[in-house]
């Protein structure tokens, strides 16, 4: 089974499978106990329309394989084999829209369907949106000076995650369940007057950075292209400086990131050597940040839960 038969899956059903039953149902919301914690008021709601799910206690939501991984405690391999060993249905469901769990999506603004952004607030207003940049290891003192806390709708519901904003006044949206932007789409130039530059693949790279550098600042500029897909538009920036040094992520696509700097004359010095046994850089950050002990009680804690098939 890949990931997209696991989403016509109905997160209901998944539910009814593992005996989750919803309390009461309004429209095509249905509002459950939360599986996660004991509750007497449900604050866990599915919504069949999108087949999403969205979950008021922790302000954590997303699509089935999101919500599969947390009931099982599992990888995304595992859980498509349990799903698929199970008595589900693949059919396309009618109208269904796919707006939140769709990664590295972009909504245009003008879309009746898409990202309408409705409020605009300094880091720190809304509690899950920091506990979310601290379980990536990311300084808060640091996030402060980058990000804002956007709250937006998508049709007709209300959801908010930590904002980057680009030079065209877009924002890259992250939070526990999301990982998406609004429009425009564009890179993000951080300058600081210097003469090298810094070039990363995403904001959290950038805030990993800073946070394991905080101590000694960093003397440079930045460049944080927000998608390995806006390389392109970096490189008339990247010629004004005499330095060009790039973190990229150690896969497939990094590596195209700096065959676009070299093909466009730049040849950027390659930082990903000092985590080379990581993905990128805030994978790093997490491993040298969480301390070991708080994982293994994470780890106990899980398997205490006692959810499963």
């Amino acid at each position: 089974m890949t990931c997209e038969q696991a989403k016509e899956i109905p997160i209901i059903e998944l539910l009814r499978s593992c005996n989750i039953q919803p309390d009461h149902i309004r429209g095509s919301d249905h509002w459950y106990l939360s599986p996660f914690r004991k509750e007497n008021t449900p604050s866990f709601k599915v919504n069949t329309r999108l087949n999403l799910y969205f979950d008021h206690g922790s302000g954590q939501g997303g699509d089935i394989i999101d919500l599969g991984k947390k009931l099982y405690e599992c990888d995304t391999k595992e859980l498509l084999r349990k799903l698929e060993s199970g008595n589900f249905s693949f059919h396309q469901q009618p109208g269904l829209e796919r707006l939140l769990h769709i990664r590295q999506s972009i909504i245009p603004a003008d879309n009746q369907d898409g990202i309408q952004v409705t409020a605009i607030k300094d880091l720190g207003s809304t509690p899950a949106i920091s506990r979310y940049l601290e379980s990536r290891a990311i300084d808060l003192a640091v996030a402060r000076k980058f990000l804002k806390e956007i709250y937006y709708d998508v049709g007709g519901k209300s959801y908010f995650a930590a904002g980057f904003e680009n030079r065209a006044g877009g924002y890259e949206l992250r939070s526990q369940y999301f990982k998406g932007s609004t429009s425009p789409k564009d890179i993000t130039h951080i300058q600081n007057v210097a003469k090298s530059v810094c070039v990363l693949e995403g904001f959290i790279d950038f805030l990993s950075l800073l946070s394991q550098r905080k101590p000694e600042p960093i003397l440079s500029d930045f460049l944080i292209l927000n998608s390995v897909a806006l390389a392109d538009r970096a490189i008339s920036i990247a010629k004004n400086y005499e330095n060009v040094f790039i973190y990229p992520d150690n896969d497939p696509a990094g590596r195209k990131v700096i065959e676009t700097f070299q093909k466009a004359g730049i040849e950027p010095v390659d930082l990903s050597h000092s985590y080379r046994q990581y993905k990128d850089l805030n994978e790093m950050l997490m491993a040298e940040k969480i301390p070991e002990n708080s994982l293994k009680k994470q780890q106990i804690y899980k398997r205490s839960r006692g959810i499963g098939f």
